[in-house]
């Protein structure tokens, strides 16, 4: 077997654009990946050898050699994070030449070229029995679920038949969206056995970059990552709403082994809503979960999801939710009037149609093993059958004096600061939310720091406080 060269950086490079850390893990990474290539590559040159008219297609030769011979040992001490993810995820040999399949089609496509590349014409694989395309762009070899499939078990169907019901139903890659199974090429639908194997974008860069994998927003994930900068002191609302908060924080820290000791009679989910007026602290508040408790919250795009086409929406929330399977995301649906609006009479088609969307992003709510957090300003407005499937109602009312005072204090950001003598109590009075509040200290701050300062007028903080009354319709009294 001849070894190929590690992986350099201009490898990657030219495959994603994607610049390699130069520090110990991201070399014990590249070494690691490069182990997996080579025995992935001694498997190929296996297959090819048998299917090659010299060796007579001999069967006996298909039932000795066992494709796990070489298979590089990995375990938790291995820093690199193709390995973490493995054994994370407790990947068999089979799921574990799966996932390399994929990623060498990205980041070493010649090591397919080479063999699996008919000789004679540029746009035909060289062996049916493989499987796989031939791109039109690069001309390289693309790998199906039939390649991983002869790879793995050769010409025994009945070890192939298992295989394929084990990838495309039990495989953690495929449960977790790691690798999905595309059975569409060039614009035709195929079976099964034909799909491409697409690894996830966030992976690609995971492997190679170590990059954190992150679902990328687009149509696919109608989703954007939601971080702060503030911390729990500066969310300012009443002991009975940071009490509830906690509760959330409790089912996140023993809602997994709570679930183990009921025998799975509870369920994984767990749904709250939060309401109040706008700017009373609700984003504040999921954002702050994330953050403590060391999870990523994705606030949901609802002029993404939701469509005009009959079907579209649900199709929207089905791949939104198995995205999210697993994952110990905190899912966020602002203003959820959009989606969980009161159900009405059903009229026509249109109607029927939203209620079933409506039932079925419930049916999906209660069958995600996760945090999903639901935000509107009037409780009023969602259908009353909500009110059962929520463990945790959460109010987020307007701050008093007090709180308000407390919000003039903390939300200033070092290095400003309020020019001496400002008068916190005339601040109090006016009755403004922590966003109205976040909106004048910003707006003020801009202005000391177009006059060249760190200290915040008095007069600058007054005529924000102006221009933010002006923009709910309302007058400034003193």
């Amino acid at each position: 077997m001849t070894i190929i060269k590690p992986i350099t950086h201009t490898m990657a490079l030219k495959s994603k654009n994607i610049k390699i850390n130069s520090n110990e893990a991201a070399n014990t990474n590249s070494q690691t990946i490069l182990n997996e290539i080579n025995w992935l590559k001694s498997i190929i040159e296996k297959r090819v050898k048998d299917l090659k008219p010299e060796a007579g297609k001999n069967p006996e030769a298909d039932q000795t050699y066992r494709f796990e011979e070489g298979l590089p040992d990995l375990d938790k001490n291995n820093s690199s994070y193709y390995a973490q993810l493995v054994c994370e995820l407790e990947l068999n040999a089979a799921e574990r030449l799966l996932l390399i399949l994929s990623l060498t089609a990205h980041i070493a496509p010649d090591v397919f070229s080479i063999h699996l590349r008919d000789d004679r014409s540029a746009y035909k694989p060289r062996f049916a029995e493989m499987g796989g395309y031939i791109d039109t762009v690069f001309f390289n070899f693309v790998p199906s679920l039939k390649t991983a499939l002869y790879l793995i078990a050769a010409n025994d169907l009945d070890n192939t038949l298992k295989l394929e019901l084990f990838f495309t139903t039990q495989s953690k890659l495929v449960n977790e969206q790691i690798i999905t199974f595309n059975n569409h090429v060039r614009g035709e639908e195929c079976t099964l056995q034909y799909s491409i194997i697409s690894l996830a974008p966030e992976y690609i860069n995971y492997f190679v970059s170590g990059k954190k994998p992150r679902p990328d927003f687009g149509k696919n994930f109608p989703a954007s990552l939601l971080t702060t900068g503030l911390n729990w002191e500066d969310l300012v609302v009443p002991e009975f709403t940071l009490k509830e908060l906690q509760r959330l924080s409790k089912w996140h820290s023993h809602g997994l082994n709570l679930i183990q000791k009921t025998n799975g009679k509870l369920n994984g989910s767990f749904t709250c809503l939060f309401y109040g007026a706008s700017g009373s602290g609700k984003t504040l508040a999921v954002q702050l979960l994330g953050k403590s408790l060391g999870v990523d919250v994705f606030r949901i795009d609802l002029s993404m999801v939701v469509s005009k086409y009959i079907g579209e929406t649900e199709k929207n929330l089905a791949y939104l939710f198995d995205r999210a399977k697993n994952k110990n995301w905190i899912l966020f649906f602002d203003e959820a009037d959009a989606l969980f609006g009161k159900r009405t009479e059903i009229k026509d088609s249109k109607d029927k149609w939203a209620n079933l969307e409506m039932s079925y992003l419930l049916q999906r709510m209660e069958e995600h093993n996760g945090l999903t957090v639901l935000a509107t300003n009037f409780r009023n407005n969602l259908d009353v059958a909500l009110s059962r499937r929520f463990q945790s109602v959460i109010y987020f009312a307007k701050p008093d004096k007090a709180q308000r005072i407390e919000l003039w204090k903390r939300l200033m950001p070092k290095p400003y600061s309020y020019e001496s003598g400002i008068d916190f109590e005339q601040l109090g009075h006016y009755e403004l939310t922590g966003g109205n509040i976040t909106n004048i200290i910003k707006a003020a701050c801009l202005d000391a720091n177009h006059a060249n300062t760190e200290v915040v007028a008095s007069a600058d903080i007054v005529e924000a406080i102006k221009r933010e009354f002006a923009k709910e319709n309302r007058i400034l009294t003193q």
